[in-house]
């Protein structure tokens, strides 16, 4: 009986693999490899300027919550760029704008600057409170 049931449940999950996989390979979906490259064109990317890069001093406003979010950005931006430098160079074109990759890794590193200043202010704070815990227990202690 057990078996049956065991058996029974085998092919029905194959079946219903089965129907996923014909169902995902029908619809169209945006491939995740297609991240990996820049979606304009060569020709327009050495004609368009490249932004700038983020600063310490604008990021320092900015909630941790945005911060990874722009990381993430960064992050995907970053391997794009390197993707792209990779097929020109096997391709032997130029790499078009080049000053990005510096911009994005300008960028990357003003994240971590900042974040690095808030980690050592919270721990600061942290050490600050143990010293005041501590004097208040030396106070009590001499009081009794």
């Amino acid at each position: 009986m057990m078996s049956f049931l065991s058996s029974r449940l085998a092919v029905r999950t194959a079946r219903s693999m089965t129907t996923r996989w014909f169902a995902s390979a029908t619809i169209p979906l945006n491939m995740p490899l297609d991240e990996f490259r820049d979606s304009v064109s060569r020709e327009q990317r050495f004609q368009e300027p490249v932004g700038r890069s983020w600063t310490v001093k604008e990021l320092r406003r900015k909630s941790y919550e945005d911060m990874h979010k722009l990381w993430y950005v960064l992050y995907k931006e970053r391997n794009m760029l390197l993707t792209e430098k990779n097929l020109s160079r096997r391709k032997n074109l130029k790499f078009p704008q080049p000053e990005r990759w510096k911009k994005v890794k300008r960028s990357m590193a003003a994240i971590k600057v900042v974040l690095g200043e808030r980690k050592r202010e919270k721990i600061a704070v942290f050490r600050e409170g143990k010293v005041k815990e501590e004097e208040a227990m030396v106070e009590e202690e001499k009081a009794s």
